[in-house]
């Protein structure tokens, strides 16, 4: 398969799901730390890319750390001021880049463990709320875009069911959905309660999109996880390359 098919497929799975994370705490318990294995599977034009990685988060700085290990050997470090660093193993060369679109408070992982998912993170994007109305007990709200956001979606939809998001929409100009995310199989993770099972559908044009499903596993928080690519230093004599666009949208 074409590499830089590969990369864009690697780099969807990395936004869209960018993942679940942050400073959550209660008196019973404080998530310091916390790891995931993920198994992102992509289906697009018939064919079908899967991806192995795991996924650290830490709250200081929210660092986010995503180690992937199948099909290829690459680190991507991010943290909230949105710096971000993409490093190849096996060409030892590495990508730098910085934008509030990077930042990991942009992950599922911020939202929900900073206890934002009554927005999904969607003010800290630039939106505001339009509305509020339910529909079977479920809870929907709508948001639109303040001014200039440097975003083409024209509005975005939470669907909340006791309490937890379930769904996600982001509307083009046409006021037809250009993406969605469902959220599923809810675990404890602590004191609160964090999806293990994403899917979402990017719409590229009528009749065409790409499906995306990343089921995370083998949850570890605090003393449970394993440092090691949280402190991991990129090898000082690594090549810089220059990133193909502004962000690994």
């Amino acid at each position: 398969m074409n590499f830089l098919y590969l990369k864009k497929i690697t780099k969807i799975g990395l936004i869209g799901a960018f993942l679940l994370f942050s400073s959550f705490e209660t008196k019973q318990q404080k998530t310091d730390k916390i790891s995931l294995d993920l198994l992102s599977k992509t289906l697009y034009k018939g064919k079908s890319v899967s991806l192995k990685s795991e996924v650290y988060y830490r709250n200081t700085g929210a660092l986010m750390v995503t180690h992937f290990t199948s099909p290829q050997e690459k680190i991507i470090i991010t943290n909230n001021n949105g710096e971000y660093k993409d490093y190849d193993f096996k060409t030892n060369t590495v990508t730098l880049m910085q934008g509030l679109d990077l930042s990991s408070k942009n992950s599922l992982f911020y939202n929900f463990l900073s206890g934002s998912t009554s927005d999904m993170g969607l003010k800290l994007l630039g939106y505001k709320l339009l509305n509020t109305r339910i529909e079977n007990k479920m809870v929907i709200t709508t948001w639109v875009p303040v001014g200039s956001i440097g975003t083409t979606s024209t509005k975005a939809e939470i669907v909340h069911e006791n309490y937890l998001p379930i769904y996600m929409a982001f509307y083009n100009e046409d006021g037809k959905p250009a993406h969605k995310s469902y959220y599923s199989n809810y675990q404890q993770v602590g004191a609160i309660m964090m999806p293990l099972t994403i899917t979402e559908l990017e719409y590229i044009n009528p009749g065409d999109s790409i499906i995306t499903k990343r089921t995370y596993s083998n949850l570890k928080t605090n003393e449970q996880v394993n440092d090691f690519y949280l402190n991991y230093k990129i090898p000082s004599n690594a090549k810089i390359v220059k990133p193909n666009n502004k962000s690994p949208k």
